[in-house]
C-alpha cells in the first residue's frame, strides 16, 4: 500500500532534481537516484521510475523550446545513443558496474576541471562526426552504468553558443532516449502500477522544482551556466566514486 508520507518525499525529491534539471540542463537522475534506491524496494523500480520521470520532464522541455532544438545537429547525436544503448545494456551483464562506475567519476572530476578553467581555449564544432562519437559514448555509458549524461553535456555546452540551444539540445536527447529506455522496461515487465503511481507524483514534482529553475536560468549568461554545469560535474563525479 502506497502512504502519503512516501509520495511527499518522492515529490520533494523529484522537485529538488526538476530545479537542478532546468538550471544544468542535465543531473535530475543523479540527484534523485541517491535517494530512490532506498526508498523503493528494487533498484529496477527506483531506475525505472528515475528515467520515466526524466524523460517526462526532459519532453516537456524540449516541446516548450522546440524552436531552439538544431535538429541537424542533434539527430547524430541522438541515432548513435540509441544504437549503442540495447548493446551496452547486453554488456553489462558482464561487466562489474563498481569499478567502472568509480574510474568514470575519477575521468569526470578531470575532464570537468580542465573544462572549467581552460573552457575557452577548448572549440567543439556540433558536426555529424562529432555528434555520432559524443552520442555513442553517451549510449554505451547510459547502458552500462545509466550516468550518460555527462558526454552530451560537454559536447552541447561546448557546440552551441546561446543557452537556449544548447538546454533545448539537452531535453531532446534525454526525452527521447529517456522515453526509448522507459519502454525496453515495458516490454521488460518492470512498468507496473505501482511505478506509474510514483512516477506520475515525480513528474508533478519535477514540474513545480522546472518552474522555479527557469527564473535561474534566464538570470545566468553562457560563462556562467558552463562554470555552474562543470562544478555540477566534479559533484558528480564524486557521488559516482563515493
Amino acid at each position: 500500500m502506497i502512504d502519503t508520507e512516501q509520495l511527499l518525499i518522492i515529490f520533494l525529491i523529484t522537485a529538488v532534481g526538476g530545479f537542478i534539471q532546468r538550471v544544468t540542463g542535465f543531473g535530475f537522475g543523479i540527484f534523485v537516484m541517491l535517494f530512490f534506491p532506498h526508498i523503493f524496494k528494487t533498484h529496477t523500480s527506483a531506475a525505472a521510475i528515475s528515467t520515466f520521470v526524466s524523460s517526462c520532464i526532459s519532453a516537456y522541455n524540449a516541446f516548450i523550446y522546440r524552436k531552439n532544438i538544431p535538429y541537424k545537429s542533434n539527430v547524430p547525436l541522438v541515432l548513435s545513443a540509441l544504437i549503442t544503448i540495447p548493446v551496452a545494456v547486453r554488456l553489462s551483464i558482464l561487466v562489474s558496474g563498481d569499478y567502472f562506475n568509480k574510474a568514470l567519476g575519477v575521468v569526470l572530476i578531470i575532464l570537468s576541471v580542465y573544462f572549467l578553467f581552460f573552457s575557452d581555449r577548448i572549440k567543439i564544432k556540433p558536426s555529424v562526426k562529432n555528434g555520432i562519437i559524443s552520442g555513442g559514448i553517451a549510449g554505451i555509458l547510459t547502458g552500462l552504468f545509466s550516468t550518460g549524461g555527462p558526454p552530451v553535456v560537454l559536447y552541447l555546452v561546448n557546440a552551441f553558443s546561446d543557452n537556449l540551444s544548447y538546454f533545448a539540445s539537452t531535453q531532446f536527447f534525454f526525452g527521447l532516449t529517456g522515453i526509448y529506455s522507459t519502454i525496453v522496461r515495458a516490454f521488460s515487465g518492470i512498468i507496473n502500477s505501482e511505478v506509474l503511481v510514483f512516477s506520475a507524483v515525480g513528474f508533478v514534482g519535477s514540474i513545480v522544482g522546472n518552474l522555479f529553475g527557469k527564473s535561474v536560468f534566464d538570470k545566468l549568461n553562457k560563462k556562467r551556466l558552463r562554470q555552474i554545469i562543470y562544478i555540477g560535474m566534479i559533484i558528480s563525479g564524486i557521488i559516482m566514486i563515493v
